[in-house]
């Protein structure tokens, strides 16, 4: 029996988070495609409008149908109602991680909810229009999370929850790199159901969600729209991409996915590197000098960017070629690749601390999807212009990562709450800058040395 003083703080607290949420996107700026869709509002300011918009768009533009017909429809009505879903939503997405991590309704770990929830990676949001992204990235990513708990949570539930996560999927799975990711995490969940012989309700109605998450693969493939709007902006953003082969691609994908991790100042990043080294401390006591070397190596890339940054020195170091490594390769460019496959390998390795091994499959199958879905991103031509909002889904994967090190750290030394908060307190200040319109892109960008 869960009791009540504890119900009455964690509602208190996801309320307080949530109210925050509300506060600072009624603040947001209108800019970017945000000013162009008001301009254009009686395009798609009804949902019949809306609806036919996007629809519309299937055959000429997008498969984000569903996405963008609530992208159209709040982009063009008064702030406050995208401020308010934005903050309703955190709420869903604080109840959702506590149920599926907090299983013991400790309060302590709701706390390191709230504060890791503070740790949204809010500039990524702001690149299209902090209306336009939100809604289009953090919407279903928050959406997709509340999706997975009957994968997560082995209970059964209430008949219109069942309803409500299968829209839920049909939904974020709108989002492709989402639906790349929901596709591996379904398939490796599955598959450990199914070793453990746990063929029960639940198991039958994710098999069900996952034909869902095919279904929305199948409509993004034969999607005639995708085709003419990568015809149209290659021609706009980047005309070598049509001279380029699949392993090229392939490489854009993987080099400027690791050039972001290692060089973008993420505290996400940070974070969950020191958590990974602290857990082997206290915990397995292993692989401390591995996790520490991957700790030292994630530091010192970062400090000597930011050098970069700040004096022009270092500049060879992040010279990235815009047609990737193979058609430019130096030894330069070669040291950079053989490092982010260093740091990616031992992350992957070094987040086993010898908790459950169907758990560390779990969060293992989780990075996998989001690396995967963040490399396939060197198939679009726009994998340039479209910026830091296409690490979104991956930056959510790390903050989720974070959360079973947190646990079991929290359970040996309770000092990883100021720690939460400090990291915490800086990446909220971020957002107030970014909201403020302070420009922080060249400490926080995407590439460095492309155009």
């Amino acid at each position: 029996m869960v009791s009540k003083n504890y119900l009455k703080y964690r509602t208190l607290f996801f309320i307080m988070v949530s109210a925050l949420m509300f506060l600072f996107f009624y603040k947001v700026p209108l800019i970017g495609d945000d000013v162009y869709n008001l301009q254009h509002r009686e395009m798609f300011n009804t949902v019949q409008k809306s609806f036919n918009y996007v629809v519309s768009q299937y055959g000429n533009w997008s498969s984000r149908t569903i996405i963008n017909f609530f992208m159209y429809l709040f982009s063009t009505h008064n702030i406050i109602y995208f401020s308010f879903v934005t903050a309703l939503l955190f709420y869903v997405l604080l109840e959702s991680m506590s149920k599926i991590f907090n299983s013991e309704n400790s309060i302590y770990v709701d706390i390191c909810l709230c504060l890791l929830v503070l740790l949204t990676p809010f500039p990524y949001f702001s690149t299209a229009g902090w209306i336009a992204t939100t809604t289009t990235y953090l919407w279903p990513i928050i959406v997709a999370i509340y999706a997975v708990t009957p994968l997560l949570v082995d209970q059964q539930m209430k008949w219109y929850q069942y309803i409500l996560t299968s829209l839920a999927v049909i939904y974020a799975t709108n989002n492709e790199q989402i639906m790349i990711v929901l596709l591996i995490v379904y398939i490796a969940n599955i598959t450990i159901w199914t070793l453990k012989h746990n063929v029960n309700f639940n198991y039958k109605y994710n098999c069900l969600q996952l034909v869902f998450i095919l279904l929305n693969f199948v409509y993004f493939i034969l999607c005639p729209g995708n085709r003419v709007r990568s015809q149209l902006e290659t021609a706009k953003w980047f005309p070598e991409f049509s001279k380029l082969n699949m392993i090229n691609k392939l490489d854009i994908g993987f080099m400027t996915t690791g050039e972001h991790v290692l060089f973008s100042n993420s505290l996400l990043v940070m974070l969950l590197t020191l958590l990974i080294f602290w857990a082997h401390i206290l915990i397995s006591k292993k692989h401390i000098l591995i996790s520490g070397a991957n700790l030292i190596l994630l530091f010192v890339a970062n400090i000597l960017f930011d050098v970069f940054i700040l004096t022009g020195h270092f500049r060879s170091l992040f010279n990235f070629p815009k047609l990737g490594l193979l058609n430019q390769i130096t030894i330069t460019s070669i040291v950079q690749f053989l490092v982010y496959c260093c740091y990616i390998i031992l992350l992957a390795l070094t987040y086993y601390y010898g908790q459950n091994s169907y758990s560390y499959i779990e969060m293992i199958s989780l990075l996998g999807g989001a690396l995967l879905a963040r490399i396939a991103l060197g198939f679009s031509p726009t994998s340039y212009v479209s910026a830091t909002r296409t690490f979104a889904v991956l930056g959510f994967t790390f903050l989720i990562m974070c959360i079973p090190l947190v646990k079991n750290i929290l359970s040996k030394n309770k000092k990883v709450l100021i720690v939460l908060s400090v990291f915490a307190i800086i990446n909220m200040s971020i957002f107030i800058l970014q909201i403020k319109g302070i420009e922080l892109n060249r400490f926080l960008p995407l590439w460095t040395n492309i155009w």
